[in-house]
């Protein structure tokens, strides 16, 4: 009896906050299980351990679980149950918090069974629940990869933790650098780890310190940070995580002695053998162990210890259960540059795309093109560092395909997951194939179910074929399905390694050429031509002030024509002069045809007006063809042609009040190519003249175009000509200025591919810089790829902000050579480029003679007004 009495003293000490809540629940559990009032007691403390956050971050997990089992052996009240539910999500947070939750997506399920015995009107439940439900938000977002919820978690999280104790509102600092460091490592490394020590200070002993470290850890083996900012023992990860950090160390340390390294060896060794069983915290140790192994052979020149550096990696591939796997690309890496250096090309090759996995997962799992964007932005680098590392074996294929990995991703997810209902069905899932479209109809899919799609769609594609780029044989089936010669990389230069091109030619050997000048960063000429097409672009929209046109279009012509040398300098010149002349597909009577990709910001430049000082421009030589990737123009290929129709829909310069400068000459365009060869096509916007008078068909609208694109009756016609202002802003994306509001490249793709029997033959967007990406580069997410994107078969989209004039003459001789001369579009444009730089030019009989006319007002041989035009598509 006295022992009792003392129990239920300490379990009320407890409850009133002066005794620890674990000395409670160690009392309660030896109280008799006939004892009074276990039940209301376990209800109780299980009160402390919801109310106080510290308790859930420092607490001991048995303990609630024994509360909970105790409560349910003996329930008190009626509102044992709401009590159970606020119990059992503490234990789900708190297991979050510890890394040590694998079903982390049922227990997200889960949370919507508890979350539904609280009351309405029981503001300080949903509250607890809420953080709850956040924890393990957080924790299945970073251990998922699931970055549109991580994002969404963490600023819910941030919002709860403002007014909460010290312990919490250090944790919510702490999440933050730690993400600050996984997305930015080299921006003041040593400063966000000092701050992490500091902030660590604030949570002794707390399990999540445990957490951040081991993000960190890894985020250091992979940079070889600063490590001064963690004193030896500081760590809460038990002694596989100390030893492990201090190998770090040692690790970090550019001039590290070879016993330094043995050293850092030996302690990932006791590291490994001391983790524990969680997958994510095993992966961790295993490649730090492989990655040591690695440096000290690259330092000493023995290999001897890579073929053990391999077995790790392999063991590590092993606990992987896939590309959502933070881990993936870590390991993968590692393989593949292990690999190289043991001689096993091959596998090498294979192991450098499969770790580019990774980026395409976490695109297809965006709910959005502008998510989707941010996320494969640094895909980009990423394949260009494993294509070099592909060339270094003289892997001329693995580098063509890991480049190919990382380019237009966000618009290869928007042509994917619109055909995932087929897909799914294919791979015998109708019902999912159900919720999907259903889920597309409403307002999108959700996360959780994306990702049991794209789970599905991974198991059924073989090979890894959902996220692999294609097969050198499949490119070369698409080059001869659209009659090209080669498919070229271009891919700019860095600090330390020139530029390159790589060429996959329709027939014949893959080729590798370096190109030490293609560095435009570097480039004074391609900075002050890029500073003249941004300030031709804002003046055209009304963002650049009141600067005469005349004199911007002086300025670019200028800064073209310097810029243009360097283009043929740089990479052009050896292009043509060193690789064409091994094309062997060039049919007799056809001039040489290349698709392009250019990376990063040699998307900007003007290829095909490439030349030396004095020079012919190299579209004498070849005819271009541009594309945002390999797997981009497979789809080009693979969809059936569409014959030219002179039915369609013709847009000149839409009413845009005052946001744009108006264009005369556009109108004179779209008025001359409806009254000569499309007569049977519907004219929307402004007729010619300066009264700006409106077409009786329409005036131009957003409603207007859309209702056009998803019109499936043959009357609608299958041509396109959008003469009007288009926009390419990081900050608003791409878009048409149309009458009335915008329409955005996005939202063209989600309209297009929804109509699936709508077959769009051609698309000119005589718009200014429909072709320019308005974000990133390597995503090639511009108007005239969405409209590819969209299932259109042929595009012509601009560089930059195109003269009104001169594009009037240019597009009048290119549907002239289509549908007279009944040219393909893209020998249609280069015909029509020719014809401009030809001085002995003539006009046909048929151009009208307000056209005709600027041939005498202007010189159309001027590089702005020819050589802005890109062919993508057939």
């Amino acid at each position: 009896m006295d022992e009792n009495a003392e129990r239920y003293a300490t379990i009320a000490a407890a409850l009133t906050g002066h005794v620890p809540v674990a000395d409670a629940v160690r009392a309660l559990c030896a109280v008799p299980v006939d004892g009074p009032f276990r039940g209301v007691l376990a209800a109780g403390l299980i009160g402390r351990f919801v109310a106080d956050e510290e308790s859930q971050i420092l607490g001991d997990r048995a303990h609630l679980e024994a509360l909970i089992t105790i409560g349910d052996g003996d329930p008190p009240d009626g509102s044992w149950p709401r009590t159970r539910a606020l119990g059992r999500a503490t234990l789900l947070a708190m297991a979050a918090l510890r890394y040590d939750l694998p079903e982390s997506a049922a227990a997200l399920e889960e949370f919507d069974e508890l979350a539904a015995v609280i009351d309405g009107d029981d503001r300080t439940g949903r509250i607890q629940m809420e953080r709850a439900r956040l924890a393990v938000s957080m924790y299945h977002a970073v251990t998922q990869g699931d970055d549109p919820m991580q994002n969404e978690a963490w600023e819910r999280f941030r919002k709860l933790a403002e007014n909460g104790p010290p312990s919490v509102t250090a944790l919510a600092e702490a999440v933050q650098i730690t993400q600050d460091l996984m997305n930015d490592p080299h921006n003041d490394l040593d400063g966000k780890l000092a701050r992490l020590r500091e902030v660590a200070a604030l949570m002794p002993d707390s399990p999540a310190t445990t957490l951040i470290e081991s993000a960190v850890d890894q985020m250091r083996q992979a940079t070889g940070g600063d490590l001064s900012a963690f004193a030896p023992g500081d760590h809460g990860g038990g002694p596989a995580l100390g030893l492990a950090v201090e190998a770090a160390r040692l690790l970090s340390d550019e001039d590290a002695t070879v016993a330094d390294l043995d050293e850092a060896v030996e302690r990932l060794r006791a590291a490994l053998a001391a983790s524990t069983t969680d997958p994510q915290l095993r992966i961790l140790h295993l490649t730090g162990l492989a990655g040591a192994l690695a440096r000290r052979a690259e330092v000493t020149a023995d290999i001897t210890g890579l073929p053990e550096a391999e077995e790790l990696l392999v063991e590590a591939q092993g606990l992987l259960s896939g590309p959502q796997d933070r881990g993936w690309e870590i390991v993968h890496d590692g393989l593949a540059q292990v690999r190289q250096r043991l001689g096993a090309v091959q596998d090498s090759y294979l192991d450098a795309v499969a770790s580019l996995r990774t980026h395409v997962w976490r695109v297809l799992m965006q709910p959005d093109a502008a998510g989707a964007a941010a996320v494969a932005k640094e895909a980009g680098d990423a394949a260009v560092s494993a294509a070099r590392e592909c060339l270094r074996v003289n892997d001329i294929a693995g580098a063509v395909r890991a480049l190919d990995a990382g380019r237009g991703l966000a618009l290869y997810a928007a042509t994917e997951m619109r055909s995932v209902p087929e897909r799914l069905r294919d791979a015998g899932d109708p019902g999912l194939a159900a919720d999907w479209q259903r889920a597309i109809d409403g307002d999108g899919p959700p996360q959780t179910l994306r990702r049991r799609v794209l789970g599905v769609l991974a198991r059924a594609a073989p090979g890894g074929a959902l996220f692999d780029p294609p097969e050198i044989d499949e490119i070369r089936d698409a080059l001869f399905e659209l009659d090209l010669d080669a498919l070229v990389y271009l891919v700019p230069g860095s600090r330390l390694w020139p530029g390159m091109a790589l060429t996959v030619p329709a027939e014949g050997t893959l080729s590798y050429l370096g190109l030490p000048g293609l560095k435009p960063g570097e480039s004074p000429e391609v900075d002050a031509y890029l500073a003249a097409a941004s300030s031709r672009d804002s003046a055209a929209v009304g963002r650049g002030g009141q600067r005469d046109m005349v004199v911007l279009d002086d300025d670019l012509t200028d800064q073209l024509d310097v810029v243009r040398d360097w283009a043929w300098r740089a990479a052009m010149g050896p292009v043509i002069e060193r690789l064409l002349p091994s094309w062997a597909h060039v049919p007799t009577g056809r001039v040489p045809r290349m698709a392009l990709v250019p990376m990063g910001e040699l998307a900007l430049i003007p290829w095909q007006a490439a030349c030396r000082a004095g020079g012919e421009p190299a579209i004498r030589s070849v005819a271009f063809s541009q594309a945002a990737s390999a797997r981009m123009l497979l789809r080009s290929a693979a969809l059936p042609p569409v014959p030219p129709s002179r039915l369609g829909l013709i847009v000149a310069d839409p009413e845009t009040g005052t946001e744009a400068v108006a264009l005369h000459g556009a109108r004179d365009e779209a008025s001359a190519i409806h009254d000569v060869i499309y007569r049977g096509a519907r004219y929307l916007g402004r007729l010619p003249g300066d009264d700006g008078a409106v077409s009786p068909s329409g005036a131009g609208t957003p409603k207007e175009v859309r209702d056009w694109l998803t019109s499936t009756g043959r009357a609608a016609g299958t041509m396109l000509h959008l003469a009007c202002h288009g926009v390419a802003d990081a900050a608003g994306g791409s878009y048409l200025m149309l009458a009335g509001e915008r329409l955005a490249a996005e939202d063209l793709v989600k309209l297009m591919t929804a109509v699936p029997d709508r077959a769009v033959g051609l698309v000119v967007l005589a718009a200014c810089s429909s072709g320019m990406a308005s974000r990133d580069y390597d995503e090639a997410y511009s108007l005239g790829t969405a409209f590819l994107a969209g299932g259109a078969r042929s595009v012509l989209s601009t560089q930059w902000t195109i003269p009104d004039s001169s594009t009037s003459l240019l597009m009048f001789m290119f549907h002239h050579h289509l549908m007279t001369g009944r040219l393909p579009v893209w020998e249609a444009l280069h015909r029509a480029q020719l014809w401009m730089l030809d001085p002995d030019r003539e006009a046909p009989e048929s151009m009208p003679a307000r056209l005709s006319a600027q041939l005498d007002d202007g010189d159309p041989a001027d590089v702005t007004g020819w050589a802005g035009f890109l062919h993508g598509g057939r």
